[in-house]
């Protein structure tokens, strides 16, 4: 009896110390990339929406965030690839489909630039990635409806900051 009581206790005692603090995961997401929106003509930086905006990666069918599609917006939080060491976004201003279905918005194609970092956060988070040396490239078309991008944190770390301005 004596010996189930002190298996007990180590039973216990394990129990109680093989959990860490950490066990809980609250700061284990890989941070988007944060992109305000403002005005071009405006003297001092004013935010400003775009109209109906529409966010689609490149090669894809399906927007970035079905909740936020065609809506008009002055700031959005997009993924970066994990994988990859480039992400391009069309961005799709007063985005509407004609009646065969095919979109009809002004399409302007950026390309972010970046190195990646896996970051060890905890045994409950694991890991997450850090995007370092951002840079973004805008491809120039015949309308571009975006007049300047400006990188403005050059680390993706974390979502409280702005990385990007975007100008139009």
């Amino acid at each position: 009896m004596k010996k189930i009581g002190i298996l007990a206790a180590i039973l216990l005692f394990t129990g109680f110390t093989s959990c860490e603090k950490d066990d809980i995961c609250v700061d284990g997401d890989t941070a988007l990339l944060i992109i305000n929106f403002y005005d071009f003509e405006a003297e001092e930086e004013t935010e400003k929406a775009v109209a109906k905006l529409r966010v689609v990666g490149e090669g894809k069918d399906t927007t970035v965030d079905t909740v936020v599609d065609r809506t008009d917006l002055k700031t959005i939080s997009i993924p970066l690839r994990i994988n990859e060491t480039s992400t391009t976004y069309n961005l799709i201003s007063n985005s509407a489909d004609n009646e065969d279905g095919d979109e009809t918005g002004n399409t302007d194609a950026v390309t972010f630039n970046y190195t990646t970092k896996e970051v060890y956060i905890s045994r409950a988070c694991g890991y997450v990635i850090h995007y370092n040396d951002l840079t973004s490239t805008l491809t120039a078309d015949a309308d571009n409806w975006i007049k300047n991008v400006e990188v403005v944190e050059t680390k993706v770390e974390n979502i409280a900051v702005t990385h990007v301005k975007i100008y139009h």
